[in-house]
């Protein structure tokens, strides 16, 4: 009987499952990175008008048409009805296998008492400052040759490998899982050691990515409302709104409700934290930093979020800890250098601090925020030339405001520049025609011409 088990568990087959719309470009390195390893791919294709379908079979892959209807779980379940190997492994046609997956996964499936395997996914990124769901971008060690040109990535785990069930279904329209059906059975699940590399965020083309972004952000508000006592799917609204509508406002209910669910959780603490740090409401987000940083003291992106209140209260010596905390747990973003060179030359340390922020121009130039610091940092570092030049360039990126024009001409006025700044305050009334600051400051240097 002992032979007749093993023997079994030595056979077990593993299923290659997608759910695929125009992934044409992807889906070839996907489908060879799972070759000796899968048994059998399945495809469920929601509409694809590219090559798609014809690189699946070219693969060998049986594909299915599966109809949308904005739910990734009902597509992934419509798909998962065509199983017929004992374990099922799920990717995108914009993921691949990591080479150490080939030599993990054939003992990972010899294990009796596992049902399930969390994996982490690598999200490759072209921007070191780059975070989502409390991650924070971290350096690329390039694994693999097909990663070595992009800078970085942020981690993200999920249950992506199990064992086929009647009772393991994916579940929820959008970030769907199979953990809570794994929960709810009482199954075990463990992590396993090799990763998968996600390239859509850096080979999506601007349009479809955010065209992405938009159906999540519908697909996360369509979740909360369907599950109200959910953590996750509170987490991931609250996310939705701070990260794409930029709506700290919209967002804070969620995270707060998150945490009634489950106070253990450090990510709903952070994000809570951050929506009181924009909305300015700065002793209730140090209250929810702290306690962020009390569940997890791992996470960097808790630390340089610390650094922002107190950055923004004043208390540069707080801050500048904060910021060094950060980047000693592996934050690279070129805004937490940028913000730690600012407490510097706040606090006296005016060669250091200046190079800091300028190291962190150079590594990310189109980055309208470092510009918001440079400017004034470097004018208090004794570099009105370097200042005036920053202020000026920032008014041909994006997102300007009344406040920059007016930045700009303070510290062309105080650099003695004077028709300068006049100019700088014309142009910033021409764009803001109602805005007072702007008018009372062009009185002030010119009252002939106000």
């Amino acid at each position: 009987m002992l032979d007749s088990l093993w023997n079994s568990l030595c056979m077990a087959t593993l299923e290659l499952q997608m759910i695929v719309k125009n992934g044409a470009a992807g889906l070839a390195r996907c489908l060879r990175s799972v070759q000796g390893v899968a048994d059998r791919i399945t495809i469920g294709d929601t509409g694809s008008t590219d090559g798609t379908c014809e690189i699946a079979d070219r693969f060998g892959a049986k594909v299915v048409a599966v109809p949308w209807h904005g739910d990734f779980a009902a597509a992934r379940n419509s798909v998962l009805a065509h199983a017929e190997c004992d374990w099922i492994l799920f990717l995108d046609a914009d993921e691949m296998l990591d080479g150490e997956a080939a030599r993990q996964i054939p003992r990972l499936l010899l294990d009796p008492a596992v049902a399930a395997y969390d994996i982490t996914a690598w999200n490759y990124v072209q921007d070191l400052g780059f975070r989502s769901s409390g991650e924070q971008a971290q350096r690329n060690p390039a694994l693999v040759p097909e990663t070595s040109s992009f800078p970085a990535y942020f981690p993200s785990t999920n249950t992506r490998m199990f064992r086929r069930n009647p009772g393991i279904y994916f579940e929820h329209c959008v970030h769907e899982t199979i953990a809570d059906r794994l929960a709810a059975l009482r199954l075990h699940r463990k992590p396993a050691e090799f990763v998968i590399h996600h390239f859509g965020y850096v080979e999506d083309a601007r349009e479809k990515r955010a065209q992405k972004e938009t159906l999540y952000y519908d697909l996360a508000l369509k979740k909360v409302a369907r599950s109200r006592e959910s953590y996750q799917a509170n987490f991931g609204a609250g996310v939705a709104e701070l990260d794409h509508a930029k709506d700290a406002v919209a967002a804070l209910p969620y995270f707060k409700k998150a945490i009634a669910l489950d106070a253990r959780i450090a990510a709903g603490w952070l994000y809570a934290g951050i929506c009181f740090t924009r909305l300015g409401r700065t002793s209730e987000a140090l209250t929810h930093l702290n306690r962020s940083l009390a569940l997890d003291a791992t996470n960097p992106l808790t630390s340089s979020s610390l650094g922002d209140v107190f950055l923004q209260i004043g208390n540069h010596a707080k801050a500048r800890a904060a910021y060094n905390d950060a980047t000693a747990l592996g934050d690279v973003s070129p805004l937490t250098l940028a913000k730690l060179g600012a407490t510097e030359v706040h606090l006296g340390h005016h060669e250091s601090g200046i190079a800091k922020v300028e190291q962190a121009v150079r590594q990310s130039p189109a980055s309208v925020e470092l510009y918001d610091i440079y400017a004034p940092v470097a004018f208090l570092a004794g570099k009105p030339q370097a200042a005036c030049e920053a202020a000026d360039h920032r008014l041909s990126l994006d997102n300007v405001t009344a406040f920059h024009f007016l930045l700009a001409a303070t510290l062309h006025s105080h650099s003695n520049a004077t028709q300068r700044a006049e100019a700088v305050l014309q142009a910033g009334i021409s764009r803001f025609p109602d805005d007072v600051e702007l008018k009372n400051m062009m009185s002030s240097l010119n009252p002939v011409r106000a």
